[in-house]
C-alpha cells in the first residue's frame, strides 16, 4: 500500500502519477486530471472526461449503498481512484480493477488508491473478452460491477469501524467472504442487467458447480471466492435478510466464524450448509 500524497486544492488540477505508484505502475511523464468529490478523486486523462463522468456515478451511488445497507459514512477514508487507458503492471483485461487500502495519516484519515482499467480503453475492443460468467467485458454492466466491488470496501471497512471495540477483522474471514461480499454487492446493487441477468448466470453457475461448495469437517470452504463467495452471500440475504451483511461486518466477535454462528442461530454450520443445498437445489432461475 502507498501513500496518495497530498489532496490538491483544484477541481480540476494535474498530478504526476509516479508519486502514488512509481514509474513501474504508471507513466510518470504522464499528466492525470483530477476530479474531487468528499471522500474521493477521479484521476484521468485527456479524452477520457466521459468515463470519469460514468466513474463518479458508481462511485457516488456505491457511498449511497454504503449508508443505506451498512449504515456507514467514508469520513474516516479518502480514495484517489485512478482510470487507466491500457494495461499496466498487474493490471489487464483479467484484472482490471484492484484496492489498494489503507496508509493512516497523522490526522486520522485512511488513505488509500484503486486501479481500474478505464471503460473507454482500447484494449476492450479488441477481442471478445468474456467475464468467468461468458457474460462481456466491454459494456457499462461489467465496469459498474467493478467499479463498485472496488469502492464497496471502504464502506465494509466503515461498517467495522463503528463497533465499539474488538472484534474480529475484514481480512481475517476467509476470502469467500471478503471478495464475495464485494462481488454480490457489484452484481446486486448496480444495474438493472446485473441484478437480473448476471446474477441468473451466477445462479446457473452455482448449480453447474456443487462440488465448489463443500463443509464441515473442516470449516465452510468455497474454492471459487467470486462467484461462490456471491453465490453464498445470495443464500445468507435470501435467508436471513439482506441486513446481515452488515450485521456480520458489526459483529464483534473475535472470528468471522464466530460472527457467522451468532448472526445464523440456531443453526449448526452443517445445517446452514443442508439449508443452502437446498436453497440452491430449489432456486428457480
Amino acid at each position: 500500500m502507498k501513500k496518495t500524497g497530498q489532496p490538491l486544492a483544484q477541481f480540476l488540477t494535474f498530478v504526476i502519477a509516479s508519486s502514488l505508484f512509481g514509474a513501474a505502475a504508471v507513466r510518470g511523464d504522464v499528466q492525470w486530471i483530477e476530479a474531487k468529490s468528499r471522500y474521493y478523486s477521479v484521476l484521468y486523462q485527456t479524452g477520457y472526461e466521459k468515463d470519469a463522468g460514468f466513474a463518479r456515478i458508481w462511485l457516488d451511488r456505491t457511498e449511497q449503498l454504503m449508508k443505506a445497507k451498512y449504515h456507514a459514512t467514508p469520513d474516516h477514508y479518502r480514495m484517489s481512484i485512478y482510470l487507466l487507458p491500457a494495461p499496466s503492471g498487474d493490471m489487464n483485461t483479467v484484472q482490471s480493477g484492484q484496492n489498494q487500502c489503507c496508509t493512516r495519516t497523522s490526522g486520522g484519515i485512511n488513505t488509500g488508491t484503486i486501479k481500474l482499467l478505464t471503460l473507454s480503453a482500447p484494449v476492450w475492443k479488441t477481442a471478445d473478452l468474456k467475464s468467468s460468467l461468458g457474460l462481456a467485458k466491454a459494456g457499462e454492466d461489467y465496469h459498474a460491477k467493478v467499479l463498485m466491488s472496488e469502492y464497496i470496501p471502504i464502506g465494509h471497512y466503515a461498517a467495522q469501524d463503528s463497533r465499539a471495540s474488538g472484534g474480529w477483522k475484514y481480512y481475517s474471514a476467509p476470502d469467500w467472504f471478503v471478495q464475495g461480499l464485494q462481488e454480490y454487492d457489484g452484481i446486486f446493487h448496480t444495474t438493472d442487467t446485473n441484478r437480473t441477468v448476471t446474477s441468473r448466470r451466477l445462479l446457473e453457475w452455482a448449480k453447474r458447480n456443487p462440488t465448489k461448495f463443500s463443509c464441515c469437517s473442516a470449516g465452510l470452504a468455497i474454492a471459487d471466492v467470486y462467484n461462490g463467495g456471491a453465490t453464498f452471500m445470495a443464500f445468507l440475504a435470501a435467508e436471513f435478510g439482506e441486513d446481515i451483511h452488515a450485521r456480520l461486518l458489526r459483529n464483534s466477535a473475535n472470528t468471522f466464524e464466530a460472527a457467522l454462528a451468532a448472526e445464523t442461530k440456531p443453526y449448526s454450520l452443517q445445517e446452514l450448509f443442508d439449508r443452502f443445498r437446498k436453497w440452491l437445489e430449489e432456486a428457480k432461475i
